[in-house]
């Protein structure tokens, strides 16, 4: 559950500044409350091993519950574990594709990590694989050879993405094809700037394997991107904050910033690109760079606060508390009118929304679209079971109201902010 109180924040955001450099907090005395407080925050976003790290040594830590502190120690070293497995699963597997002729580019996970002090305590659900098109059967069938199974096989392989998970093992890949999805209107050109991605691939060993990735220009508009693909849903969390400015600071000599601003400008995301820099500077105790904010960007005056309140909010991936999680219908769907939609006709789309929104969830519908209606019933009494569904769709409508007025202050539908 999330704890709302500011002064909560401010201790998260301190030992997970500490944290990702590596270094140890000196608090002398913190109340069970606070220590709840923060290590609920790092729960909710993933990063409970770096937190716990940050400030396991510190006089306050040692006058802390010990019950609670035990409880929280187990669990991190078991995430940590749990990840160094999953890397091993996962170099194992690439050097697998290698032998057998293909070369995807892995894209945040591993790339990320390894910009962490302690690599193991960056968690990640899963890999992300980009394979060129024509080379994807290949791939697929080299990743079933290793001992990979298609998550849902139900939905086929057409998509921009296909899961596999390791059989017996816990290693989880997404396949893509492509970045993004070719038919939302909130990325419609998007993968044009990725045409040339496997061309300017670069090479870097980890852990003995030499792992293809994205040259950091595009790996960094990637990642900016894929940050605005969460907030526009439901939520980006601290998680990808903190891989995006590690990632510009340790390859600021290898990005071509005038491009990366360029494309940043074409797609609409300068608001949010400089706000992300700022509350690096802010909040996590980064350096303010010039390439980060060029000229007619660098005077612009943003309210960060408000952005940072929603990533404390929003847990991984939005997933912080159902009602912001469900907001994501609303949000998505002011995205595909620019911004422009009502309420009542973003209810309907949240109670009705299209087949394509539902596959992952309903997999019959990509065989048996004529299901839809089946599968609105099916979602309806899962709300019912969740709880009392009109004060939740009160809830729902709250939050998804107050994110869009955070969308349209960042110019994400693409307005221009006042």
């Amino acid at each position: 559950m999330f704890i709302k109180t500011r002064e909560y924040q401010e201790l998260f955001l301190e030992a997970l500044r500490a944290g990702i450099r590596g270094q140890r907090v000196a608090w002398k005395e913190r109340s069970v409350q606070e220590w709840s407080g923060v290590f609920a925050l790092a729960d909710m976003h993933h990063v409970l091993p770096l937190v716990y790290e940050a400030v396991a040594e510190c006089r306050a830590a040692a006058l802390a519950d010990r019950v609670m502190f035990a409880k929280v120690r187990e669990k991190s070293l078991r995430l940590m574990a749990l990840q160094r497995t999953m890397t091993e699963e996962f170099l194992e597997l690439y050097a697998h594709l290698q032998q057998m002729g293909v070369k995807p580019l892995a894209v945040k996970g591993i790339v990320c990590r390894s910009l962490y002090p302690n690599p193991d305590a960056r968690l990640s659900a899963d890999e992300d694989l980009l394979i060129p098109k024509e080379q994807f059967e290949a791939c697929q069938e080299a990743m079933l050879l290793y001992g990979m199974q298609q998550l849902n096989p139900e939905t086929g392989t057409e998509n921009y993405e296909t899961a596999y998970k390791k059989t017996g093992g816990f290693l989880v890949i997404e396949l893509h094809r492509m970045l993004f999805p070719e038919n939302e209107k909130w990325c419609i050109g998007w993968n044009g700037f990725f045409d040339e991605i496997h061309k300017q691939a670069i090479e870097r060993e980890r852990e003995g394997v030499k792992i293809n990735m994205p040259q950091p220009t595009d790996h960094l508009f990637f990642q900016f991107c894929h940050a605005r693909k969460h907030l526009l849903a439901s939520g980006v969390g601290i998680r990808q904050i903190c891989d995006i400015l590690l990632f510009a600071e340790y390859y600021e000599k290898e990005i071509d910033w005038e491009i990366f601003w360029d494309r940043i400008r074409m797609t609409d995301g300068i608001l949010f690109a400089e706000a992300i820099f700022r509350l690096g500077v802010q909040y996590l105790g980064f350096e303010e760079k010039q390439f980060y904010f060029p000229e007619g960007v660098h005077s612009m005056k943003l309210d960060t606060e408000r952005l940072m309140e929603d990533i404390l909010h929003s847990g991984i991936h939005g997933k912080g508390t159902r009602s912001r999680l469900h907001s994501g219908t609303l949000t998505l769907h002011a995205a595909e009118k620019r911004g422009l939609s009502g309420r009542f006709p973003g209810l309907f789309y949240m109670a009705f929304p299209p087949a394509k929104n539902l596959l992952w969830r309903f997999p019959y519908l990509k065989k048996h679209p004529y299901l839809l209606p089946f599968a609105w019933g099916q979602r309806l009494c899962g709300y019912l079971r969740e709880g009392p569904v009109l004060g939740s769709v009160k809830e729902i409508v709250k939050t998804g109201r107050k994110r869009k007025e955070i969308l349209r202050e960042y110019g994400i539908f693409g307005e221009k902010r006042r």
